[in-house]
């Protein structure tokens, strides 16, 4: 299968980062295609992924259906049955999963070009069934398999969203898959290591720090032009510009696209005073500090210290 150059696009960011709002927010627009719930649940038919066109032509869905009715992209709760039939962005790890590309690698990990090609073909298959002009994926995972996905793809370009990791601590204490997810760092999940004697709060905060050594270090393999960082909270301060500036580093063509512009309007994007700023005590800040301190200077959140 002929592959189109620079047509994958790699969303990064350290679970909580708000990777899954704006993962949706590109996926808004026609030119972008994406993994979705179908891939999720049928990673080997990948030609379901134009159900993704036939929804392009109803754009007002994408806002129905993706996102809350005040804006917000990510659902707490299961969806109605209605809405979680709608084509939906999705990490869909079993589209990596069935092509044989591991959770996380290990140090003795042998490359494999059957591997590589089933991932380009599936990828592909997805894009041109879409009609995109890219296919954009995001997953956690993958900020662990930077040096991976950069054999696999090497002109594929990265996206790495950044958030404050006090913020992203404070999060990840709020959503329902936190307490039985496994941490990659200690392979237990935070219940476990809670009946161990570790205090909630400590966790979150170190597992940001993980996240973003790992991506430190997948991130210094991508050649500069290839790799595009965007702040959190400037892309809620200046949606309109931040997203432009993205949608132009992946390549998109396709300019005055009104329906995504209207749907960017619709969620009402803007800067919020962070919650943890406002409910942590001095202890539970001091807490975090002393665990992100270092991180959190080092990518210049600093000056909230």
């Amino acid at each position: 299968m002929s592959k189109k150059e620079n047509s994958v696009v790699f969303l990064l960011g350290a679970g909580r980062s708000g990777t899954t709002l704006l993962y949706k927010i590109l996926s808004v627009h026609q030119s972008v295609a994406y993994l979705s719930n179908y891939q999720k649940t049928f990673p080997n038919w990948p030609l379901l992924s134009y159900l993704h066109y036939i929804l392009n032509q109803f754009p007002e869905y994408k806002r129905r259906t993706w996102f809350k009715k005040e804006g917000g992209a990510y659902f707490n709760e299961r969806r109605d049955w209605l809405h979680s039939i709608v084509p939906t962005p999705s990490e869909a790890e079993s589209v990596y999963t069935s092509c044989g590309i591991p959770l996380t690698l290990v140090a003795d990990y042998s490359f494999q070009q059957q591997i590589a090609q089933c991932l380009e073909d599936k990828f592909e298959r997805i894009r041109q069934a879409s009609r995109g002009e890219v296919l954009l994926t995001k997953r956690t995972a993958n900020n662990r398999r930077i040096p991976l996905l950069k054999k696999i793809f090497p002109d594929a370009k990265f996206i790495h969203l950044i958030r404050d990791g006090r913020a992203v601590a404070y999060s990840l204490l709020r959503v329902a898959w936190w307490n039985d997810h496994i941490l990659y760092w200690t392979g237990k999940t935070p219940q476990q290591m809670m009946r161990d004697g570790f205090n909630p709060l400590e966790l979150a905060a170190q597992n940001w720090v993980e996240e973003m050594q790992s991506l430190e270090q997948g991130t210094a393999l991508i050649d500069g032009g290839l790799l595009l960082e965007v702040r959190y909270d400037e892309l809620l301060s200046n949606p309109r510009e931040q997203l432009q500036r993205i949608l132009d580093f992946m390549g998109i063509t396709a300019k005055n696209n009104a329906s995504f512009w209207g749907t960017i309007e619709s969620l009402h994007l803007s800067p919020k005073q962070e919650a943890w700023a406002r409910n942590w005590t001095e202890a539970e800040l001091k807490m975090v500090l002393d665990i992100q301190q270092e991180t959190l200077e080092r990518w210049n959140f600093c000056s909230s210290i």
